[in-house]
């Protein structure tokens, strides 16, 4: 018996049918702005979970990442938290690449131009690729009512997402002292939805998390960018 859960009639019967006005309500919930640029995807596999929802806010114009393969990927993540590499040799042996490996990556990302090589021998990246602190991401799991489950993924979601939230039927589930301090001690936020309303009840701790390849291919997905819009 899950002492948290109404006896009331549920407003949804399955989470699809939560979707629709979750999104409609998005970009007010995450104060989007003019000139201000989002995505909305819908799941979306990162590395190996699948958030129900992810969420994109940005300025400007994105870097092409979407046909950067794992390597690439690695490459950039760690030039991200380096900035620059003595030399071709440096990355092949921190990241354990073979040398065709390095060498195609290496390639690719000059091709695109995400890095420059110096005369010197130095890798480095290129600014415009070092855009992970200037995009806002929000990752988003729904459930009716079965938060301990909700945030067990949401916590997986904080690896790659500046933000996580649950959503939650507010009308199947009540808010208990239990609920707060375990959504509250891993930084994650929630939302009771109920009908077309959605209330915040905890908000998420914002938290940019480190250069990876799951974070970078996240940031691809978005690369199709424009006007607000559901992938």
């Amino acid at each position: 018996m899950i002492p948290n859960v109404s006896c009331e009639t549920t407003s949804f019967r399955f989470e699809c049918e939560m979707v629709e006005p979750l999104v409609a309500l998005l970009p007010t919930v995450f104060d989007l702005h003019a000139g201000q640029r989002a995505r909305l995807l819908r799941e979306q596999p990162i590395g190996s979970v699948i958030p129900d929802l992810l969420f994109g806010i940005w300025s400007g114009e994105l870097p092409r990442y979407r046909g950067l393969n794992g390597i690439s990927r690695h490459i950039l993540a760690w030039l991200s938290t380096r900035r620059i590499a003595s030399s071709e040799e440096e990355l092949r042996d921190d990241l354990l690449l073979s040398q065709h490996a390095a060498d195609s990556a290496v390639l690719t990302l000059k091709r695109v131009g995400a890095i420059s090589k110096r005369d010197s021998g130095e890798v480095e990246l290129r600014p415009e690729f070092d855009v992970s602190d200037s995009i806002r991401l929000i990752a988003i799991e729904m459930k009716l009512k079965r938060w301990r489950e909700a945030l067990a993924q949401a916590v997986e979601y904080r690896k790659f997402a500046d933000e996580t939230y649950v959503v939650l039927d507010g009308i199947q589930v009540q808010m208990t002292d239990e609920i707060r301090n375990a959504f509250s001690a891993n930084g994650i936020g929630l939302f009771f939805q109920r009908g077309g309303a959605l209330e915040r009840e905890i908000s998420a701790k914002q938290l940019t998390p480190a250069p990876s390849v799951d974070r970078l291919f996240a940031l691809g997905k978005l690369e199709d960018s424009g006007p607000y819009c559901l992938a």
